[in-house]
């Protein structure tokens, strides 16, 4: 740099050899001297280990809660009566071969009289269908009435010394639509499993021996009601059938009306031969030896977890409520500034 050059900034403040200095770094900002200065609270910051003091100090209360909690789950849960589980394991029954193909083959343009006459061809049932029917109003009602099961249902409001309903009012007793709300929604289930095709009837009630008897009761009639229903639909097509057999002239036509009509005896004398018609047991109901539920160990941890975090929850709020307070009680002591 040339000394004779002149300064472009002349009030610049200048070094040793006439160079300008250079600015020195600003200090750092700190939040916590601006509060100091102008009075401003500090930013509020967590504390764990304030925390931690506060529910020591509170670990009275907080364990007593949790005990409370538990011994209150206790003696709730062993009001509540033991409830056992009885399943039946079944397997659909399919009609099996494949004769399907031929005959279809053989009715030719005809597949339309069988579609009117309601004729399917051979294979397996439509297990969905036949478990809707089990949980079905109809069926169920059918049932509860014929196993006299109101009395047991609601053995609560059933006198068994006068051998009637304890309220006097029709009104007020329970009905058929209480029954069959109670079984299916709290009593009766039945799964699927996808991988085997096999379906699992259980039954849950308060006796283990009628739990099971009432489940594999369920099966056999489920069969009976689906093997009537197939009888009466296979005369009413049967019927069918034969009136278009009078009526036709056409060697084809007969010739394929004869092979409808000797399908539908097989599936009639199938019907009406086969005791276990839609669902094969593979394995029937037996009295169960250890309760389904209720689950009263994990009822009491479940309860015990609860109500200790609830405790902490409220103690937090109450020492946040106290030390809004105290705050407060504090800065109303201060004098205030005269104008």
């Amino acid at each position: 740099m040339n000394r004779n050059q002149p300064n472009d900034n002349p009030g610049a403040p200048q070094t040793a050899e006439g160079g300008q200095a250079q600015p020195s770094a600003a200090p750092p900002f700190d939040p916590r001297m601006l509060a100091a200065m102008y009075g401003l609270p500090e930013e509020d910051e967590i504390d764990l280990l304030e925390y931690w003091r506060i529910l020591w100090k509170r670990k009275a209360l907080i364990l007593s809660i949790s005990l409370l909690a538990a011994v209150v789950a206790a003696g709730i849960s062993l009001t509540m009566p033991n409830i056992y589980k009885a399943e039946a394991l079944l397997a659909p029954v399919s009609a099996g071969g494949s004769k399907g193909g031929g005959l279809s083959a053989a009715l030719g343009g005809l597949g339309g009289l069988a579609s009117l006459a309601g004729i399917s061809m051979p294979g397996g049932g439509n297990v969905e269908e036949n478990l809707a029917v089990l949980k079905s109003r109809e069926f169920l009602w059918s049932f509860i009435k014929d196993e006299k099961l109101m009395p047991i249902l609601f053995a609560d409001a059933w006198d068994d010394a006068k051998h009637g309903w304890k309220e006097p009012d029709p009104d007020k007793q329970p009905t058929l639509w209480d029954g069959y709300r109670l079984f299916s929604e709290s009593v009766l289930s039945a799964s699927s499993d996808k991988k085997t095709g096999l379906i699992t009837v259980a039954v849950e009630w308060k006796d283990p021996d009628i739990a099971a008897k009432w489940a594999n009761t369920l099966v056999a009639r489920l069969n009976r009601y689906l093997r009537e229903k197939a009888i009466r639909q296979s005369h009413i097509k049967l019927k069918y059938l034969n009136d278009e057999l009078a009526r036709t002239a056409i060697e084809d036509q007969r010739k394929a009306l004869f092979e409808l009509i000797s399908q539908e005896q097989k599936k009639a004398m199938l019907a009406n031969t086969q005791k276990e018609f839609a669902f094969q047991v593979i394995d029937p109901a037996v009295t169960p030896d250890k309760k389904a539920k209720p689950k009263r160990s994990l009822i009491v941890i479940l309860s015990t977890f609860v109500a200790g975090f609830l405790a902490v929850i409220g103690v937090f709020i109450q020492e946040g409520i106290r030390q809004r307070r105290l705050a407060e009680a504090e800065n109303s002591s201060q004098p205030q500034p005269t104008k």
